[in-house]
This record gives C-alpha cells, structure tokens and sequence, in this order.
C-alpha cells in the first residue's frame, strides 16, 4: 500500500487546521511521496499542498508528479504562482512541463520566467520528441583546460547543486569545445595543485541532439556510463544525458515496443490517463486489419470445401496446425524483436539468423510431427492412416518451418527499411502464418490422399 493512502487523511485534517504546518511535515519525506499525496488530494487540497511548499521543494515534487497531471496543477495554480516552481526545476524537466501545455499558457508562463532561463526551454522543446535534444538537461559541471584539482573543487562545491550531476566534469577549451572529462573520484584522490588536463580522459563519448534517444541508452549501457554528453556538430558541449533520463528512456521504448507487439498503437499516457475513445482509436485499427487475415484464411478454406468433404478427419487437424505455425511465428518474432532492440542482432547477421531459425523450425516441425502421425493413427479411419498421418506430419513440418521464418525475417527486414521492428506483431505474424497453413495443410492433403 502506497503511503499517500494511509497519511491522505492525516494530512488533508493538519491542511485545512494549519496549511503552514505542511511545510514542516513534508520536509521528512521522499518528493515522490509528497507528489502521491498531492495526486491523491481533491483539486483544491493538491493545489494548496503544492503552494505550501518552498519553490525549490515544489519543483522537486513537481517533477515526480505524472506528466498528464502536471499541466493541470499548473492551470490551477496559476501562471504567477507557477512560474517560481517550474523555473526551479531541472532543465530537462521544465521543458517537458512547458512542451506540453497549451501554447498561450506556455507563453504567459515563459514571459514571467528569466530570459535566460526561458531562452533554454525554447531551445530544448524545439527537439523533435524522441531525440536525444528532447530528454537532455544544460545543467552541467564544465571547467576551462587550464584549471588545478583545487580550482575545479571550488567550482564544484559552487556550482554542483544546480547541476545534473557532480560525478563527472567535463573539460572545456575556447567555445565550450568538449576535451575531455574528469570523475569526482580522481579529483578527490589527487593532490589539489594537479592539473586537470593531466587527469582528463580524452576519449570521451559523446551523442548529438538529433539522434535518437534509444542510442543513449545503448551506449550508457555497453560503457557502463553515469551520463553522456551531447554535443553538436563543432563538438561543443551543450548537454548531457544522466542515466535517470535513461531509465525513463527505456521504460518508454519497451512500453510501445510491448504495445506494438500486441497489436496496439502505442499510448502518450497512462492506462487510466488514456481517454475511452483514444483506446478505441489505438487498438481499431489492427484489429480490423487481423480481421481481414482472418476473413482471408476463411476464403483460403472455401477452397478446398470438396477436399474436406471427402476427408471430414482433415478438419478436426486444422486448428492444431495452424495454431502450430502461429505459434511457432510469434517465439521467432518476440526473440528476434528483443534481439534487435538490445543489439544483439543486426543487419549483417541477417543470413545466420536465417540458418539458425530454419533449422530449428525443422526440429520443433519434426518433434510435433511425430506427435500429430500418432494422433492420426488414433484417430484414421481404416484405410487413410498414412495419408492422414503423412499429411499431418509432412504439414507441421512445413508451417513451423514458415512460421520460424517469416517470424525471424520480418523484424529484421522492418529495421532494414527503417521502420519498428515491433510493428511485425506477433498476432500479425499468427494470422499470415493462419492462411499460409490452411493452404499448406490442404494442398498436401490434395495430392497426398489423392482428394479430387
């Protein structure tokens, strides 16, 4: 249980007693928790708790709070009481804030705010969203090349509490060109009269504004990196991506890779803060197109309606054949997607990916072949035994085979043309391995037992 449930009441009762009082209260706890107990509250109780608040601390609690809820506490409060608390907050975080209210509120909220610090959030929400420009911050820790230990300490101490993160200081020569970058350790361990240009990495990774926020979170992931600097193309420092910002990148790209591989558009918001009609919107669109696969596979059976006439026993394999297939689809697609998104895979291991998938289609065929030829036996009438069981198993074989393939190739070649590999859902995969399975099945029936 959330600790905004059990101290709601206790709080709204102190609130309504003595607002002063909150402000004492809340300082002993956790931003998150002060932001669950202002989401809990009515309006008129959320607002005041967030008032009652200093500046500084409101923006902490702020920047906790859900991103849909935000811009309705800032409509409630007012652009004059706002104004204080999102110039407070972390860059990054007030251009999110700014970005998604409406443009004359955001307008009337910027003009209150200090040029310079208006200046910045103008230049951050012009990042396309989803770029790394769009989730960096400009609070950095960035020191002239000629600096001692001593002199970056100082700056340090001076500094650091506006910045995103004191763990790494980046060196700067003439026009804030990045040249290198020093930890927080190595400067506590040197004498205070060393220089930093004697300490610095050189080789220093960095990403652009314009890439997409995914390779942040490759990169901060295969250096083992606390945050990443983002420059532009003169190689000038102008950001830095912390590796909180690439937590919420990918919570983010899994959340709609998760919904595209379920065959949902993916959503802005929360589950609860996404509209009725949105929901329909998000999910019509491939649930009229897997029910056209399906009314396809439909018309594939009325193919062959004289074939099943003859052998009623074709029918009742049906369903577990091209459940087979499908299913054997949607494991390839759900390890290749994950493969991808984690660069495991790539383009160039297309033809080995290929290789590896038929032959394990041709395995897992054989082993379910071998179940469906005894189920056959069972269940043949005299005389169609090792046609029934030939076709059954010669089909598994096949349409597992399919499925592994289609599975396996369609991701990739998504990638290769530049789109999500996640949209090769696997229920998109079910139903074009459905009808290739009933055309499979029915023709070797065919020519097999010699159906007319």
């Amino acid at each position: 249980m959330r600790l905004s449930n059990l101290m709601l009441p206790d709080v709204v009762a102190a609130f309504r007693t003595d607002p002063t009082s909150i402000r004492e209260l809340f300082d002993d706890l956790h931003a998150e928790d002060v932001a669950d107990l202002v989401e809990a509250a009515d309006d008129e109780v959320g607002v005041g708790l967030l008032l009652a608040l200093e500046p500084d601390r409101a923006a902490e609690v702020l920047e906790c709070i859900e991103e849909e809820h935000q811009s309705e506490l800032i409509a409630r409060i007012g652009v004059e009481n706002a104004a204080p608390i999102v110039e407070e907050m972390a860059s990054d975080e007030r251009a999110d804030v700014i970005g998604d209210l409406n443009d004359e509120l955001a307008d009337a909220l910027l003009a209150r705010m200090d040029p310079e610090e208006a200046a910045d959030v103008r230049s951050l929400v012009a990042y396309e969203e989803g770029t790394v420009g769009s989730v960096m911050s400009t609070e950095i820790l960035k020191v002239p090349l000629e600096m001692t230990v001593a002199e970056v300490i100082d700056r340090v101490r001076k500094y650091g509490e506006e910045a995103e993160t004191v763990y790494y200081v980046y060196i700067v020569a003439a026009g804030d060109t990045l040249v290198g970058v020093v930890s927080l350790r190595d400067l506590i361990l040197h004498g205070p009269g060393t220089r930093v240009a004697e300490l610095m990495t050189e080789d220093v990774k960095t990403i652009g504004p314009d890439a997409d926020q995914e390779e942040v979170a490759s990169t901060v992931q295969h250096y083992d990196l606390i945050a990443l600097p983002v420059v532009d193309d003169n190689h000038h420092l102008i950001g830095i991506v912390t590796v909180d910002d690439v937590v919420d990148v990918l919570e983010e790209e899994a959340t709609e890779d998760i919904h595209r591989i379920g065959a949902v558009q993916p959503l802005e918001t929360s589950y609860f803060g996404t509209s009725f009609w949105t929901f329909v919107r998000k999910r019509a669109p491939w649930l009229v197109a897997l029910f056209v696969g399906g009314i396809l596979t439909a018309e594939a059976l009325t193919w062959y309606e004289d074939e099943m006439a003859q052998a009623v026993l074709l029918v009742a394999f049906l369903p577990l054949i091209i459940s087979s297939g499908g299913n054997s689809g949607s494991q390839s697609a759900t390890l290749v997607i994950r493969a991808l998104a984690v660069r495991e895979v790539d383009l160039s291991h297309a033809w080995r990916v290929l290789r590896r998938e038929v032959g394990i289609g041709l395995v897992l065929g054989g082993m379910l072949a071998f179940i469906g030829a005894i189920c056959a036996g069972l269940w043949a009438e005299p005389g169609t035994f090792f046609g029934l069981a030939a076709t059954v198993a010669i089909t598994l074989i096949a349409v597992v085979t399919i499925g592994t393939l289609l599975g396996s190739m369609l991701p990739i070649l998504l990638e290769r043309i530049g789109l999500d590999p996640a949209v090769s859902s696997t229920p998109f995969i079910a139903s074009l391995v459905d009808m290739l399975g009933v055309v499979t099945y029915l023709s070797l029936a065919k020519a097999i037992m010699g159906l007319s």
